[in-house]
């Protein structure tokens, strides 16, 4: 062990309540598809995602575990999506460590409004969530002309995304 890793000691050790103990088992524990443990207990989990962090490091690999476990054992708390999906391909193929994205700009049109939902749904999928801005679309009332009648709005829309 290196003289850095040495030098890097946890800090002393607070006991993980009964609340953070059952969101860790729902949220972020790694398990299997029949939902058996993988991670048998945080410090497993603190060393999955430890893992998956370093190894993009390349060559450096071997240097950087030891500080992001260090990190994550006092206190780093990296994105709900890191924790979760982070080291976690061989049981989640198609998950993304990103916990939230931002849409494309959404047209005012029916067919661009629903091809946006398909997207929301492949996005969510894989574990992100999305954000979109809806102040392209026509205001409540508004005439549409192809419809012959007034628009019901973006909130109306909002609804579809939400459901």
């Amino acid at each position: 062990m290196s003289t850095a890793a040495k030098a890097m000691k946890t800090s002393s050790e607070v006991p993980m309540q009964a609340p953070s103990r059952e969101i860790w088992d729902a949220k972020y524990r790694l398990k299997d598809r029949h939902g058996q443990p993988v991670d048998q207990d945080v410090a497993a989990t603190f060393e999955r995602v430890a893992r998956a962090l370093a190894a993009v490091e390349g060559e450096k690999a071997d240097e950087w575990l030891p500080k992001f476990r260090w990190a994550l054992e006092n206190g780093a708390i990296p994105a709900g999506r890191i924790l979760s999906n982070a080291g976690a391909e061989a049981y989640k193929p198609a998950v993304s460590l990103i916990n939230c994205t931002v849409s494309r700009t959404i047209r005012d049109s029916m067919r661009d409004i629903l091809d946006s939902v398909v997207d929301a749904g492949m996005t969510l999928k894989s574990g992100a969530g999305i954000g979109y801005d809806f102040s392209t679309l026509r205001h409540k009332g508004a005439f549409v002309f192809g419809a012959g009648a007034g628009t019901n709005g973006p909130l109306a829309f909002m609804d579809i995304y939400d459901k």
